[in-house]
């Protein structure tokens, strides 16, 4: 029996071209940051180093955003995935001897933050907890376990595997974070990697038409045979997981494992996303818009930098950027 998520939807096709036309202005204005930073700061700003700076800088958020894109297309929201990664790398990083091998420090960051993440999918999906509460109280316990874990104190990962700034052995964990294949840092293929693979996911499965049906209209879905809270757990989960592989991204670029790392890391995700087309109210989602989006918030706080301004000036334009893409989306919202 065919279900409302297989049939051909004419306003879903209405949609997907106000999407691709949103994906395109944002191209657009990629590009228009690119030429304006080229301008204000020739010699620095449209540099090979400076590009590959921001893209290795973008990665870890890129990598966050993915994960949210598929939690806001619910119309749900993790706040915890800043937290996530702060208390995934100390427990991955007192998982390992100073050492040993990077493996281990990859499987424990990556299964701790996923494990978190299942206790979000659970609270949400089947606690039926609001998703702002559930991920908020995750948030706190994030924070407080990465504290709690190495007595408020970092992890040094530097000689996991014989790396080494500057020159990482392959595969090693400062390989992910530092090294390069072809003139592009490894991190940047990792976040290209899981970029794709959200596309595919989110427009070429099945999966990926519940993920949107389940955020266009819960009951609707249900009633068409969608299975809704496996879909709502499974988002959540699938944000934890990424929130692992970023873990590890930011610790092999830093060399550490910080309790403080990861700071805001879920507002930025959150504006990459939204920044990119997909609705806060669910039921529309483009990860090409979030991976523009992400690209953006790279160009222009690269810019922000490059011209001086303070930490606390791009903190306010952050906001103030995020506030407007909100305020953007507010006439299809449901309220």
């Amino acid at each position: 029996m065919s279900t409302v998520a297989d049939r051909p939807q004419p306003r879903g096709i209405a949609r997907l071209r106000g999407l691709e036309l949103q994906e395109y202005a944002l191209a657009l204005v990629v590009v228009a940051l690119f030429v304006t930073g080229a301008i204000l700061k020739p010699d620095t700003f449209p540099t090979w180093d400076n590009i590959r700076n921001m893209l290795t800088q973008a990665s870890v958020i890129g990598v966050l955003a993915v994960g949210m894109t598929f939690v806001i297309a619910t119309a749900g929201i993790d706040l915890s995935v800043g937290s996530m990664v702060a208390a995934a790398g100390v427990f991955g990083g007192i998982m390992v001897d100073p050492e040993g091998g990077s493996l281990l420090f990859i499987v424990s960051a990556i299964a701790f933050a996923t494990l978190m993440g299942t206790v979000n999918a659970t609270a949400v999906a089947y606690g039926r907890v609001v998703p702002f509460i559930a991920t908020l109280a995750m948030f706190s316990i994030g924070r407080g376990v990465a504290l709690l874990l190495n007595d408020k104190l970092p992890v040094g990962l530097l000689d996991l595997n014989g790396g080494s700034f500057g020159d990482p052995a392959a595969f090693s964990l400062l390989w992910f974070g530092t090294g390069r294949v072809l003139g592009l840092p490894v991190s940047v293929y990792v976040f290209l990697g899981v970029t794709v693979a959200g596309w595919v996911l989110l427009n070429r499965t099945r999966y990926g038409r519940y993920v949107v049906a389940v955020g266009g209209n819960r009951e609707a879905a249900r009633i068409a045979g969608v299975p809704v809270r496996r879909v709502i757990f499974s988002v959540y989960a699938l944000s934890g997981l990424l929130a692992g592989i970023a873990t590890v991204l930011l610790c092999a670029r830093l060399g550490s494992a910080s309790p403080v790392s990861g700071n805001l890391y879920e507002l930025d995700a959150i504006g990459a996303v939204v920044i990119g087309g997909t609705s806060l109210a669910g039921g529309r989602a483009t990860i090409v818009g979030t991976f523009l989006g992400v690209l953006t918030f790279a160009l222009i706080f690269s810019l922000m930098t490059q011209l001086n301004l303070s930490t606390e000036v791009q903190q306010v334009t952050k906001g103030a950027i995020v506030l407007g893409a909100v305020l953007l989306q507010r006439p299809e919202s449901r309220w």
